[in-house]
């Protein structure tokens, strides 16, 4: 074989190896967004030692599995879902493992693609970083830093949460014969007074009808949400700039030994929603990359 068409067999197999590689890393990547969330790694604590995995104390590194419970008390705590999914909570919050990050209390911010859930909405999204909070009365919020969440009404209820009694319908023995049909009376028709009572029109305007409350609402980045207790979505508002500095100053973002995945990102977000303001985090620059030496073929 001549050196001309070595150099071009070889070409070809490294290309198609990488090819190969690629479609790999993606096709496993795939699979551990689709089977959702399944476990969840604790990855760091600060503040305190009050971190909880089914009301036993948590170290670095403890696993919580699936329908277990996260509770953090006077610590914050930085997880790893499954995924590859990172999310942080804030002191006195609860998180179920679950498909969906069901928070039940307290303040849960993700940074991926993992859908967060409380006891009556659903948080769905497609890599974001976003902010849930629930607070003591069961109000919550949803504030999106980056990316996009759609935000909609859960379908079931939380098996937690008490169902009301539904009533049932009357059933009759089947032995017994089925109850009579009720009888109709016979009335002489009298004819109609076609006056209006009190001169008042007979026919009035009906009211207009109350429009429907949303049951799915997008959100974007810089917007947020509240939901009352009961689940129903309120009207989107734009984060203020202070708000949005005083999370990224505050207990989500501040103490944790290393910087989200997506910082540049919500940076980005940052200086597009507020021109000419500087990005309060401070983020180290990123050190060049060597060269690669070229093949000896």
């Amino acid at each position: 074989m001549y050196p001309s068409h070595l150099r071009l067999f070889k070409t070809i197999a490294l290309s198609c190896l990488g090819l190969c590689l690629s479609l790999c890393l993606a096709q496993s990547l795939s699979a551990q967004s689709n089977q959702g969330i399944t476990q969840a790694t604790v990855k760091e604590i600060i503040d305190g030692t009050q971190v909880f995995i089914q009301n036993q104390q948590a170290k670095v590194n403890d696993v919580a599995q699936l329908r277990q419970r996260v509770r953090t008390g006077d610590a914050r705590a930085e997880l790893t879902f499954n995924t590859g999914v990172v999310a942080r909570l804030s002191k006195n919050s609860i998180l179920t493992v679950g498909q969906c990050a069901r928070l039940q209390r307290g303040t849960l911010l993700v940074n991926g693609a993992a859908n967060g859930c409380t006891s009556s909405i659903v948080a769905a999204v497609r890599g974001t970083t976003y902010v849930l909070e629930v607070d003591e009365s069961g109000k919550q919020e949803v504030k999106v830093l980056e990316g996009e969440v759609v935000v909609r009404q859960e379908a079931t209820p939380d098996p937690a949460e008490p169902t009301a009694d539904v009533p049932r319908m009357k059933q009759y023995p089947v032995n017994n014969p089925a109850p009579p049909a009720p009888t109709t009376e016979t009335r002489p028709l009298t004819p109609l007074d076609a006056k209006p009572a009190n001169t008042q029109p007979i026919l009035s305007p009906s009211p207009s009808p109350t429009p429907p409350a949303q049951s799915e609402v997008v959100l974007k980045a810089g917007e947020s949400l509240d939901i009352d207790p009961k689940g129903i979505l309120s009207a989107v508002q734009k984060i203020s700039q202070a708000d949005f500095e005083s999370l990224l100053k505050g207990a989500l973002f501040q103490g944790f030994s290393s910087q989200l995945p997506s910082i540049n990102s919500i940076r980005s977000v940052f200086e597009g929603l507020y021109p000419g303001v500087s990005f309060p985090i401070s983020i180290p620059s990123v050190p060049s990359v060597p060269s690669v030496p070229s093949l000896p073929f």
